[in-house]
């Protein structure tokens, strides 16, 4: 199914930020819980800045009785990729191109070999369809774009280039997004994971949040953290960082020295180890965390 839903122009309305006296109407999420034992980078503990919000039906918006998203797949021309990248793109629950709701949007990266659909396939939209309707998240638009040739040459590919400077514009435009910073997050597992480590802190004026999921990151940017981080203007907050991956992993090392790095630079973030590999299983078993968790950083709908 393909769509192109037409961007309305309307004035951004903000809702009324729900605090714990009035948890009876609103469930905050809270940050993801293992389901086994967590190693937590101790100097680097996220306490999070922005809480997600869930839209409030008024009287002329009344409540959303639609349970689950929808999910198409759109074509976006490329200019510096010199060709089209194939998007797909989930939309939630009563999502309303034409209405007052800006939503935040999390871009989901695919892992070497596979395409669009693995997170798709591994149960991302589903659990995000379930943890909307229980109102445990704010509803979110969900970006999982194609990286044609995921083989090639990290430092050669055009597809860092082509998500923020094609894919991102296009979906601001196209969509009833939030377009600022604070409601922009990018994740991905394994080599997904790797783009995302250094497309987010390469560009932390388009990114609040990152998730790294079983990502080893692409070979010299460990070495090209504390450059990014120092290039990082003064007063503004660097990414929030999501690091987890399963204590048999067989690139475990590479994300422990990930997380190393890290805490010597200070840099806000948090690492979780759970039970698993570095498979479908694994990342299918912890979708739910993960949604949890962008939520509970990113800035909510408007």
């Amino acid at each position: 199914m393909s769509f192109r839903p037409r961007k309305a122009l309307i004035s951004p309305l903000f809702f009324i930020l729900m605090i714990s006296m009035l948890a009876a109407c609103v469930v905050q999420p809270a940050p993801a819980t293992p389901t086994s034992t967590a190693t937590i980078a101790a100097t680097a503990t996220i306490t999070p800045t922005f809480t997600a919000v869930l839209p409030t039906a008024t009287a002329t918006t009344p409540a959303c009785q639609e349970t689950s998203g929808s999910i198409g797949v759109e074509s976006v021309p490329g200019k510096v990729s010199k060709q089209p990248t194939e998007v797909r793109i989930y939309l939630p629950p009563c999502y309303d191109p034409s209405g007052s709701v800006r939503y935040p949007v999390l871009y989901m990266l695919h892992g070497q070999t596979y395409d669009d659909t693995q997170w798709q396939n591994l149960g991302l939209t589903t659990a995000a369809d379930l943890l909307i309707a229980a109102r445990q998240i704010a509803p979110l638009i969900i970006v999982m774009p194609n990286e044609a040739d995921s083989m090639s040459d990290a430092d050669t590919s055009t597809f860092g280039e082509a998500l923020t400077e094609e894919i991102i514009p296009w979906v601001d435009e196209d969509f009833a997004t939030c377009a600022e910073r604070t409601c922009r997050a990018i994740g991905g597992l394994s080599r997904g994971g790797n783009w995302a480590v250094r497309i987010g802190l390469s560009h932390p004026d388009l990114f609040a949040v990152i998730g790294a999921h079983s990502a080893p990151l692409f070979y010299g940017d460990l070495n090209r953290i504390p450059g990014w981080i120092s290039a990082i203007p003064a007063g503004e907050t660097p990414p929030m960082i999501y690091i987890d991956f399963g204590k048999s992993d067989e690139e475990k090392d590479d994300m422990l020295q990930f997380d190393q790095q890290l805490n010597r630079l200070g840099a806000p973030h948090q690492m979780l180890q759970f039970d698993g590999f570095h498979d479908a299983d694994y990342w299918s078993g912890h979708v739910t965390d993960y949604l949890l968790w962008y939520s509970s950083v990113i800035d909510g709908a408007h």
